[in-house]
């Protein structure tokens, strides 16, 4: 009697254990997940007690607004582009920051500082430093590079690359430690006997390295992903989403047609269309990538 009394006495322990986060995560999460679906199919202004229910009309408006289309691409660009370039560097300063040398770990704190700092001070420092009688423009202009001075933040065609390059900045460091943490935990053992069979650093790099470190990668691209796909501060602070909506990302439009424009029920409908877009991906992504991990 006595084990049985026990287990279903741990067994309510961790029933009650459970239930306060459970309710949180409800009240919190599910519960205004269910009411975007809801909006999504009306036209509510956010403020009013009643409201017409308008179908799918809000979803049709996602599709065949050219702003929407829009934003839609400048996301896809900003996400696509910051991924690739970020990996890249990420992992090239981790190989280089994982061998020893004089200073490698400050190298390494210096590089993951950006990371910490919150992006609207990023973006209102780098925006101080980009805008047309920035800083950047008179350091160019006092080297004789003024044919080089641009508007950074004002010309359509390259505000989108500089908000590139400032996130990649900021997160280079975040990628960099992951990294650096998958380098760490490969065992010295398997370079030792990669090293007595004659392999040389690139060869040892592409043929163990990189396919031990896949789970990091995975985990990386996981990040680099949400993130990229969800940004919205760095536009918002440093742009606006200008000019002309050539920076304004998927997030702020929802952000503008809810609180701005009072279309909550079009601003649900974008929410909804961007989060079935970012499960897909992302399950893509962590399907294929997952494939390729191997145990060590």
């Amino acid at each position: 009697m006595k084990p049985s009394f026990f287990k279903r006495k741990e067994l309510l322990y961790a029933v009650l254990s459970v239930v306060p986060a459970l309710v949180l995560f409800l009240v919190f999460v599910y519960y205004p997940l269910i009411q975007t679906f809801i909006y999504a199919l009306t036209d509510w202004n956010g403020y009013s007690q009643t409201f017409n229910w308008v179908g799918l009309d809000n979803f049709k408006k996602v599709f065949m607004e050219a702003e929407n289309r829009k934003v839609f691409y400048n996301t896809l660009y900003f996400s696509c582009l910051s991924i690739l370039f970020g990996s890249i560097i990420q992992l090239t300063i981790a190989v280089i920051c994982h061998q020893k040398f004089k200073g490698n770990k400050l190298a390494v704190t210096l590089i993951y500082i950006p990371a910490v700092i919150s992006p609207i001070i990023v973006g209102l420092t780098w925006s101080s430093l980009l805008q047309y009688t920035g800083l950047l423009n008179h350091f160019l202009e006092a080297w004789g590079l003024g044919s080089s001075v641009r508007d950074w933040l004002g010309d359509p065609l390259i505000v989108k690359n500089t908000l590139i390059i400032v996130n990649l900045w900021q997160y280079t460091g975040m990628g960099m430690v992951i990294f650096l943490s998958g380098m760490n935990s490969i065992p010295k053992d398997i370079h030792e006997a990669a090293m007595l069979d004659g392999a040389v650093l690139f060869r040892k790099f592409r043929s163990i390295t990189l396919p031990l470190l896949m789970p990091f990668i995975t985990m990386n691209l996981f990040i680099g992903i949400t993130g990229g796909l969800k940004v919205f501060e760095l536009p918002f602070v440093m742009t606006n989403g200008g000019p002309a909506n050539s920076s304004k990302s998927v997030v702020m439009s929802i952000y503008e047609n809810a609180f701005q424009y009072q279309r909550f029920g079009v601003a649900s409908a974008i929410g909804i269309v961007f989060f079935l877009f970012i499960a897909i991906v992302t399950l893509f992504q962590l399907r294929v990538t997952g494939r390729r991990e191997v145990e060590y």
